[in-house]
């Protein structure tokens, strides 16, 4: 079983490779949100801009790329043969969580060497903790990509209901627009997205005011978004396009966001910023 999903995982990982799109989002696109956000907030805001960049790296190859590649591969009937070998959804979902982690990872180090060579970004202040907050970061988008895997019937399904995901996450989720220029209610709703938690999370880790209380709650907080994704992905999982999800499927994903309103109340009970 350990050997079959090692070969899974690498099966994945040349697949991805062999994908002029997937390379695209999942390298050139990142290079280009660096450059922008550099172009617009400058050079010595770099230590600001970090943390928001790397989130929409992670949120790209977890909301988009994910559930593309696994709703593609459903489609074309992969899956379906997959399901003929003696392994169950779990081992399966797993190694594809760990295939999409090694691949996120690639793309957020690759922008880190870039900004540290051209843009002088400084070695982190809390590098450990930083390789903690990509795991944790990563770790509660991919769950949410599991679970537009299994609710969307196609690939334009899934870049709706990422782009529904995305796009409140830069405007108002403190992702995009700095937290400091929201309005208030838009600064108070962004405590109930993840993007605001797992920005907060990395940036910290260049700064001088990182507090490990802070770093334990929002990880607590990330935690407990994406173990609820991941198991909602993983009841929801489909192994073929004409599979029907169950009734109980909306429970499912009323539980996965209903942990993104206790996350913002714990947040706020914690006065996590």
């Amino acid at each position: 079983m350990i050997s079959a999903f090692w070969h899974h995982v690498w099966i994945s990982l040349v697949l991805n490779c062999r994908n002029r799109q997937a390379l695209i989002f999942g390298y050139v696109v990142p290079v280009f949100f660096l450059i922008a956000f550099v172009a617009i907030f400058g050079q010595h805001k770099i230590t600001n801009v970090i943390g928001p960049l790397l989130v929409i790296s992670i949120m790209g190859g977890a909301c988009f790329g994910l559930p593309i590649t696994l709703v593609n591969e459903r489609d074309r009937g992969v899956w379906r043969r997959y399901r003929l070998t003696p392994l169950g959804a779990g081992t399966f979902i797993t190694s594809t969580i760990t295939s999409r982690l090694v691949l996120v990872a690639t793309s957020v180090a690759l922008q880190i060497a870039l900004a540290m060579w051209i843009y002088d970004l400084p070695w982190p202040k809390q590098p450990l903790a930083l390789i903690a907050s990509f795991v944790l970061v990563s770790f509660a988008f991919i769950g949410i990509g599991l679970v537009i895997a299994a609710i969307a019937n196609s690939i334009g399904a899934v870049q709706a209901l990422g782009q529904s995901l995305f796009l409140p996450m830069i405007m108002i989720g403190g992702v995009g627009v700095p937290i400091h220029l929201l309005p208030k209610w838009a600064e108070t709703m962004s405590m109930f997205l993840p993007g605001r938690h797992a920005m907060r999370l990395i940036e910290r880790c260049y700064t001088h005011d990182f507090v490990w209380e802070n770093f334990i709650w929002r990880a607590a907080i990330l935690l407990l978004i994406g173990g609820s994704a991941t198991l909602a992905g993983w009841k929801l999982f489909r192994w073929e396009a004409d599979q029907r999800l169950p009734r109980s499927a909306w429970w499912w994903v009323g539980l996965a966001l209903a942990t993104w309103i206790a996350a913002g109340f714990l947040g706020r009970l914690m006065k996590v910023a």
